[in-house]
């Protein structure tokens, strides 16, 4: 005889099932929580956190600890010592890595600014289990919530955070497996492949690996996620031409897509679903739990640090003329590195995995001789063990965080920096940076090689990055108490710097890395995802998993459907469809502040049952 659990167990099921049938068959404006008409009431959002382990939070701004609200000296103390450290920034729930993208009107170097929730999410689950993750996507989907995703917080296009929504933070889902022989779909047998969960960070696997004398291609930064846009929106490494991008190295996902259900994708499971997670943008097809990936011996690393002053503008620019004649040299030899252009100063970090140390002491030795009456200060070359070791000396020290900032990108074609290297320099030094608006000019030599091995054809990385030797992108930041006016300006000004780089192409449309790219960069479904026929390849794809779009971000596939604070469709559709973009566009939009009676009805239902369900068992 059946237990009153097991009776209400079956029973549930079924209303799973009812609810299903009952879900929304359209798009609609999404519930923002200004919106009492809508938004779950105290004793709702209870139940949802006891079902979740009691793991939902109240984000606030990364500065609130020392503002008269939330004023608390210690954590005020902490928050001052921590505030560029991006390790420190990615525990906060309601922390972003680019403080412009909490959108607060509260400042921590100004102690008479009030803070208010800007656009940080009202609500957020701090997710450690993959049932948490499921139920949050249910929640969401059943009272029509505007939902977000956050692991670290390192988008420069704002994609993790909105006005009046539910966070669904996956910082705390952490876990790092080697894999001694995986095998998939038949006829893939990859040695030492290693799983990340969502909340690893590189720094934990380059760390774990370290102990196998392994590494994988992942960022510069130890405090990105290992398994989130980076890797979904087509992420660079610096050993991106000694073995490819880090996209092409994916083996599988873990996810839960937008129906609630656990998959796992590879490229004979989900096959569609594995080409657009790899490189088709993040926070857009699915939720990523972990991602496997293939490890390397880790390679021993020759390097060189130079900080180069010129004693004027015109000096500056003959040396910028020459280290980009330099440039092909060094990549056909196997360097690659990042240099940046201030004034007239040029920074530069390069290394050469598996290289000669004494090659490379002849290098940039006589590349100082030829230069004697410039200043270098403190040049380095040298040599560290593996990639652990220079990651952890050199790369992770290049980045700090908690700053106002926008960028503008492209990347630059091999053939054009081969073939026309001083109009490649001219350019640069045209748009160098400037210390007196606080920006800065940054290149990247991690493309060519192995990135333009045409084999590396299953996943949907930007084309762009095929051709490609350079990554150029032009930064600026502003204070806290910078004018809109102000604001405005600079984002003008990003979006004509990238522009001058686009002098460069001979009418083709120069590609941009999405995740360092221009959140108001003109013709993104083109730029971002290399040609509109492969947007709308990855546009069918995000209509067949999320129909109904509960994952949508800025400058995302599929975006583009809706208003331009994301909150409502442009068109919606009355009628059930499987494929909203195909429907018809002559019905009315529908209201989030009303919602059917279906959709309240089954909304009530389902507290009933809780509410039952805890009496009984």
């Amino acid at each position: 005889m059946m237990s009153h659990c097991e009776v209400y167990a079956a029973f549930f099921l079924i209303t799973v099932i009812f609810n299903h049938h009952l879900a929304f068959t359209d798009r609609r404006c999404r519930c923002l929580s200004n919106d009492l008409n809508c938004w779950p009431n105290a004793s709702v959002w209870q139940i949802f956190n006891s079902s979740i382990d009691g793991r939902l939070l109240i984000p606030r701004s990364s500065a609130a600890a020392c503002k008269a609200d939330h004023f608390d000296l210690v954590k005020c103390n902490e928050t001052f010592y921590h505030w560029m450290d991006s390790s420190w920034r990615s525990d906060q729930v309601g922390a972003m890595q680019y403080f412009n993208w909490e959108n607060v009107s509260c400042s921590i170097w100004n102690s008479s600014s009030i803070c208010t929730q800007g656009s940080i999410p009202v609500l957020a689950v701090n997710a450690t289990y993959y049932e948490h993750v499921q139920k949050t996507i249910q929640f969401a989907w059943t009272n029509n919530l505007r939902l977000v995703m956050k692991t670290s917080g390192h988008d420069l296009l704002g994609r993790s955070t909105a006005y009046g929504s539910l966070l669904l933070w996956l910082h705390y889902i952490k876990n790092v497996t080697l894999i001694p022989q995986y095998s998939s779909c038949g006829t893939t047998n990859v040695s030492n492949a290693v799983r990340a969960c969502a909340g690893n960070t590189w720094g934990d696997v380059y760390t774990w690996l370290n102990t196998y004398n392994l590494t994988v291609l992942g960022g510069t930064s130890k405090s990105v996620g290992a398994a989130g846009g980076f890797i979904q929106g087509g992420g660079h490494s610096p050993l991106s031409r000694w073995r490819g991008m880090p996209t092409d190295q994916v083996l599988e996902y873990e996810v839960i897509t937008a129906d609630g259900m656990f998959r796992t994708v590879s490229p004979c499971q989900n096959g569609d679903l594995f080409w657009a997670l790899s490189g088709g943008g993040p926070g857009t097809y699915a939720v990523v739990l972990s991602v496997v990936l293939r490890t390397f011996p880790s390679p021993y690393i020759v390097g060189t640090l130079q900080n180069i002053k010129a004693p004027n503008e015109t000096r500056f620019a003959q040396l910028v003329r020459d280290f980009v004649r330099m440039l092909p040299s060094l990549a056909d030899a196997g360097w690659a590195g990042y240099f940046s252009m201030v004034d007239t100063t040029m920074s530069m970090t390069f290394f050469w995995p598996n290289g000669n140390l004494t090659i490379a002491n002849n290098t940039f030795n006589q590349f100082m001789n030829n230069n004697t009456d410039l200043l270098f200060t403190n040049p380095i070359i040298g040599d560290r063990p593996s990639f652990y070791q220079f990651s952890l000396d050199v790369l992770q020290n290049m980045e700090s965080t908690g700053y106002n900032g926008l960028v503008g990108s492209r990347l630059i074609p091999e053939t054009i920096v081969r073939n026309q290297p001083d109009a490649v320099a001219q350019v640069f030094f045209r748009i160098k940076g400037q210390s007196a608006n606080g920006s800065q000019l940054n290149i990247a030599m991690v493309a060519g090689g192995q990135v333009s091995n045409a084999s590396n054809t299953n996943n949907s990385i930007n084309s762009a990055w095929r051709t490609a030797l350079l990554h150029a992108y032009y930064a600026q930041g502003w204070s806290d108490d910078a004018s809109i006016e102000i604001q405005q300006a600079i984002a003008a000004q990003i979006t004509h710097q990238a522009q001058i780089l686009d002098t460069l192409s001979n009418d083709t449309l120069f590609g941009c890395y999405m995740n360092e790219a221009n959140p108001n960069e003109p013709n993104w479904q083109q730029r971002f995802f290399g040609s509109q026929a492969m947007y709308d390849r990855l546009k069918t794809v995000k209509d067949k998993y999320d129909p109904l779009g509960l994952f949508v971000c800025k400058n995302c596939v599929g975006s583009d459907d809706w208003t331009s604070d994301l909150n409502c469709p442009k068109i919606s559709n009355s009628s059930s469809t499987a494929n909203p973009s195909t429907t018809s566009t002559s019905t009315k939009m529908q209201n989030h502040s009303a919602p059917s009676t279906s959709i309240k009805f089954r909304i009530i239902l389902q507290i009933i049952l809780i509410k039952v369900y805890v009496l009984l068992c």
